[in-house]
């Protein structure tokens, strides 16, 4: 199966001021006091300029262009940046975690940890009967960008 999800997590409050700003859409509720804004190639031209450059190793998204509107936009607190990718049980994922305008984690694409990681930087504790940072938040619950934007999400 697939699993393909690129997008930004943290409070909703900064979440929905980072959505504003960029004119994406709305945020969605996740479990811990965590929002996530899925983010598509679309949005992600809807404030970015091309060509982008500086793309970090491992990612597939995060340019130096993104690296900066997420530093902007960590000044009022932690904002977590990930990307998966998988198909057939092959692929990896990655994640980057931003606070006060700084770059304060980031782990190159890998297999399995990264997203985990990142969650737990920013306060996430594993809930039993979840078995990582990852299902106690809720990311299991859709395995593509475009099915978060659903009301259902």
């Amino acid at each position: 199966m697939a699993h393909c999800v690129t997008g930004l997590i943290a409070t909703t409050a900064l979440l929905e001021t980072f959505a504003r700003e960029h004119g994406l859409h709305a945020t969605v509720r996740l479990s811990q006091g965590l929002g996530l804004l899925p983010l598509r190639d679309t949005d992600l031209d809807k404030f970015l300029m091309a060509p982008l450059t500086g793309y970090a190793e491992g990612f597939t998204y995060l340019s130096e262009q993104l690296i900066r509107e997420l530093k902007i936009g960590s000044s009022s607190g932690s904002l977590l940046y990930f990307e998966t990718d998988y198909f057939g049980g092959r692929g990896a994922q990655g994640a980057a975690v931003f606070r006060e305008g700084q770059l304060v984690f980031a782990r190159q694409s890998a297999t399995f940890g990264p997203i985990n990681e990142a969650l737990a930087i920013l306060g996430t504790r594993v809930i039993p009967p979840a078995r990582d940072e990852f299902e106690t938040v809720g990311l299991h619950r859709h395995r593509h960008t475009e099915d978060w934007l659903t009301p259902d999400a």
